[in-house]
């Protein structure tokens, strides 16, 4: 059997009713298609608009179908607009709203590592946990800080001591909100604006320090969806698969992209969409846009 990886990003629910019942679209298509095999389901974020506990409550029993499928594992991170309005004020207690709703009485802390039922490795990380403050919480960027980071590090220490035999079968996946590199095709308008307040601050940080040492990075936060897949970026990076996740709430297209991992005018599917990753008994990884 194979273990399967569902990414979603960016539902914002709360901004209109279309997100509302969009995600039920989304609920019941990954019901009738996945009930009876393990998935494990990741949000990267962004899940409510303003993380307001209406919103949450509103969210949480549309995606009820999917937490009490014992089939199924949930595991999401926060994103800038899971900490306040409009995602440009962050405020520490709606992140307390989050956890209670995703986790419960649960001691959540980040990076939140997870493994499977077949040993796959997850590392979820906050690319908010730095980022709260009156200053600090104004605009759409993140910081996952030193602590966090150094933390990764030990984590992927522990990896590296495995064998070669069960470092193959065992996948690491990195997830998070805030894409940890700029995109190769921005222009310096757009480069302007990560800088000053869109970007993961620390994200070169973390990239030095997942480099050549996970198998699947993924994230959202920019509304694009794209895979990165055999181009420069995961070269450079060596992580064999990096694909970032759109709105998934709301229609969209996915764009082909080149070898320097600039995405072209090519339309490869349109709608709603996620990221469905399949890695089989010997370690193979195979990932492909679903639609719903």
């Amino acid at each position: 059997m194979n273990a399967k990886i569902l990414h979603l990003s960016d539902l914002h629910m709360g901004k209109s009713k279309s997100e509302s019942k969009n995600l039920k679209r989304i609920v019941k298509k990954v019901i009738e298609s996945f009930s009876k095999v393990k998935l494990t389901i990741l949000l990267t974020g962004d899940i409510v608009d303003d993380g307001q506990k209406k919103q949450y409550k509103e969210t949480t029993k549309i995606l009820r179908p999917l937490f009490n499928n014992e089939n199924f594992n949930i595991w999401p991170v926060p994103g800038n607009h899971n900490y306040g309005w409009n995602g440009i004020h962050a405020q520490r207690q709606r992140f307390k709203y989050f956890k209670k709703a995703f986790y419960g009485l649960e001691n959540v802390s980040y990076p939140h590592v997870k493994i499977d039922s077949f040993g796959n490795i997850f590392i979820g990380l906050n690319s908010m946990k730095a980022e709260t403050g009156f200053w600090e919480g104004l605009l759409a960027d993140g910081e996952l800080g030193s602590r966090q980071i150094h933390n990764v590090s030990g984590i992927l220490n522990f990896v590296d001591e495995l064998s070669p035999s069960e470092r193959k079968k065992k996948k690491v996946v990195v997830h998070l909100h805030h894409h940890p590199f700029l995109y190769p095709d921005e222009n310096w308008i757009e480069e302007g604006i990560e800088k000053i307040g869109h970007r993961l601050k620390d994200g070169e940080g973390l990239m030095g320090v997942i480099a050549g040492r996970i198998d699947i990075l993924l994230f959202g936060h920019e509304h694009r969806h794209l895979n990165f897949f055999g181009t420069e970026i995961c070269e450079g990076f060596r992580i064999p698969w990096i694909l970032s996740c759109g709105k998934s709430t709301k229609k969209s297209k996915e764009y082909a992209v080149n070898k320097k991992g600039e995405a072209t005018e090519k339309v490869l599917n349109t709608g709603l969409l996620g990221n469905l990753i399949d890695i089989d008994s010997q370690g193979n990884i195979f990932a492909k846009t679903i639609t719903f």
